[in-house]
């Protein structure tokens, strides 16, 4: 078996992060959603959707259910909601 080792004795090293830009405003941006299928998901982000659709005009313009709550969103999807979407809200359910 093999794993990784943190060493608690030694500093981190710092990495800069690139946060993708956000948005000024939220009427009429396309919205991606993220079933991880785990119960309630689906509904949960579902009604945000919704709600964000009657308060801004939001539309859904992607919609992706991933395999089990434990496999990551396939490269395919990935794509997608780039192309697709102007922000991401994955469910989470439970």
């Amino acid at each position: 078996m093999t794993g990784t080792l943190f060493d608690p004795t030694v500093s981190p090293e710092e990495e800069a992060v690139a946060f993708a830009p956000r948005p000024t405003r939220l009427e009429g941006l396309r919205l991606g959603l993220v079933d991880n299928t785990k119960t309630n998901a689906d509904v949960i982000i579902r009604r945000i959707a919704a709600r964000l659709e009657a308060q801004y005009g939001i539309r859904t313009t992607h919609y992706d259910v991933k395999v089990s709550p434990a496999h990551g969103v396939t490269e395919e999807a990935i794509a997608a909601l780039k192309a697709r979407t102007d922000f991401v809200i994955a469910g989470v359910g439970d």
